[in-house]
Parts: C-alpha cells; structure tokens; sequence
C-alpha cells in the first residue's frame, strides 16, 4: 500500500504595510490570537514545525504554539524571505528609477525573478535554497512537516515541488495566515508519471 506525508505550508501574521513602499526587512507580526486558534484548527500535532527565523515567523509559530501540541521546532536559513537589500523600505517609484533600463516586466510583481536589489537576492536565489531545503527533507511514513515562512519562499517551494516556472509562481497569491497543504510520496513509490508531490489546498483562509 502506498504511504504519503503531507507538507502544511502556513504564511506568517501580517505586519504592517506602507503604500508605494517595498517591504522592511524584517518588521514585527501583527497577531489576532482569533485568528491563529482558526489556523491552529487545521494543522496537525507533534509533527516538526521548520521556520523561517525572521522575527514576523517567529511571533507566528509562537503564537500557534499556544493553541496547538508540536514536536519540535526547527528554524532554518533557506526559508527566510527573498531579501531585498538595500531596497527594502523604499519608495518603489525610486526603485524603479533603478530599473527601469530592463526591457522586462512582470505583471504581478515590481521586479522579475532574475533582479538581483543591491545587496539582496533575487526570486531564482530564494528558488535555490528553498529548493535544497525540500530536498533535504526526510518525508517518513504517514509524517506531517509544517513549514511557517513567508510569501516568497511558499511560492519558491511550489515552483519547485510541483515544476512550475518561477515566471508563473510569483503570480500565486499566498496570503497572511493562508495554509498550503501538498501531498509528498515515498520516492519508492513514484514509480509512475505525474511527479512526487500533489496539491490539496492553496491559500486556504482559515477565519
């Protein structure tokens, strides 16, 4: 009989936004303690809970700890937020001063997945160290992970776990407190076409 795990991929707290602005670098969470019990509803227990040690994951997966019994919690580098370097914080309209001379555009996000800000990494670098981090995974039989990270890196974990192009992910929506849930088989037992890995839920609101 074929065993599966499954991968709960949950979107930290929002934090407080500044329109026209790209994203500070690592501000606080704004927590609802209604809302994280609702999303504590959905995730199951003493599995281990990987997160990203920017401070907004952090206050989550604290906050979520009060409402639900883990494992144990691993905080890993390849899961923070794309780093925007010296752009973070600043205005986009003087951003795109800066880039302006690319010919390419995105429709759905202010720089494409190969720009690189100053001193930060680009959407294809966050697809790398995700990436390596998945594969490193150990998906034991019938086991649940829990990643709690950011917008960026749940998208560059789909790119990679279900082989869509970066171009493509970053037009995912994964909103704040949002739970992705992707269905993992033995590599044993993906002896056939369609992959490894299945989509159950995207950017399920919980509340």
């Amino acid at each position: 009989m074929t065993k599966i795990s499954k991968l709960f991929l949950i979107r930290h707290a929002p934090v407080k936004k500044f329109k026209g602005y790209a994203p500070k670098s690592n501000p606080n969470a704004i927590i609802n303690k209604k809302h994280i019990k609702s999303l504590a509803s959905f995730i199951p227990e003493k599995c281990t809970w990987y997160v990203s040690p920017l401070k907004r994951a952090i206050q989550t997966a604290e906050a979520l700890s009060k409402f639900i019994n883990f494992g144990e919690i691993k905080f890993e580098e390849k899961l923070v937020e794309q780093n925007f370097g010296d752009w973070a914080g600043r205005k986009i309209s003087e951003v795109w001063e800066e880039i302006k001379h690319y010919n390419d555009r995105h429709n759905f996000s202010f720089i494409c997945p190969e720009i690189c800000p100053p001193n930060g990494d680009s959407f294809l670098d966050q697809c790398d160290r995700t990436a390596s981090f998945i594969d490193t995974l150990n998906f034991c039989d019938q086991n649940s992970i829990v990643v709690i990270a950011h917008s960026g890196t749940i998208k560059a974990i789909l790119s990679h776990m279900l082989e869509i192009k970066p171009d493509v992910s970053m037009g995912i929506e994964i909103s704040n407190l949002s739970i992705t849930v992707v269905e993992v088989l033995k590599k044993e037992d993906c002896k056939n076409r369609g992959g490894r890995f299945r989509l159950l839920r995207l950017n399920q609101q919980t509340f």
